[in-house]
């Protein structure tokens, strides 16, 4: 499936030098309307705050809450917004004010962007940060990372530095799924649990390898032989 992903992103950055020459211009995945995504030409984001960050894309993946757009189930998603919040890349450009990642640095873009200063944020709860660019609002209320860049509002928050050890691969899943699944594990207190077997469910139950998974109830047999071949089902 990466590798998929991977292949998609080469024919699309392929596919604008083939169709474009102008520099300022990319190619980004975007919600027309219930029901319709297209992949149109934009202009690449640029710095609007001090505290943001423009990251070029390297690897992007598709979150289950992408389709949810799609198919009409997020009242708040933006038409005309670029999908797509779950990615990797290197950071271009930065604000005055953003002192953890400079220009070069390999990253990896958290699905929330959150001001660290409200009330939500100081008390850890960063998916109900009160600022306008908070919460979820990649790929939902504001252009998101299916595309070649991405402006990533509150930087110092938002991005983390990848190590020269991990590939972008291995990184991929640390802004959204993983991190889903670490926290549910953590949060959750649990020794004994019936799961599904999608992805967050699974980075869920590795997360939790140390305790006894009694079941996996999912409708796809397929994920629910990938669990027992892992020995967490």
């Amino acid at each position: 499936m990466i590798k998929e992903i991977c292949f998609a992103n080469e024919i699309i950055i392929f596919a604008r030098y083939i169709l474009m020459n102008e520099e300022d211009i990319m190619l980004a995945y975007t919600y027309i309307e219930h029901g319709k995504f297209e992949l149109q030409e934009k202009a690449r984001p640029e710095i609007k705050d001090s505290r943001d960050a423009v990251v070029r894309v390297t690897l992007g993946s598709i979150c289950t809450s992408d389709l949810h757009i799609k198919h009409g189930s997020v009242p708040r998603a933006v038409p005309g917004i670029t999908v797509g919040h779950e990615m990797v890349g290197v950071v271009e450009q930065v604000g005055a004010d953003v002192t953890s990642v400079k220009p070069g640095d390999r990253v990896t873009v958290n699905v929330e962007t959150f001001c660290g200063e409200c009330f939500f944020c100081k008390h850890g709860y960063v998916n109900n940060c009160t600022d306008p660019n908070g919460g979820w609002a990649l790929g939902c209320r504001i252009d998101g990372g299916q595309a070649e860049y991405v402006r990533v509002p509150y930087a110092d928050q938002g991005l983390n530095r990848i190590p020269d050890t991990v590939s972008d691969e291995q990184a991929l899943f640390v802004g959204d799924v993983l991190a889903t699944g670490f926290w549910a594990a953590r949060i959750s207190e649990i020794t004994e649990v019936q799961i599904g077997g999608g992805c967050s469910s699974r980075y869920c139950s590795e997360c939790l390898r140390k305790s006894f998974v009694v079941g996996g109830g999912d409708r796809h047999w397929n994920r629910w032989t990938l669990s027992r071949k892992r020995a967490i089902a």
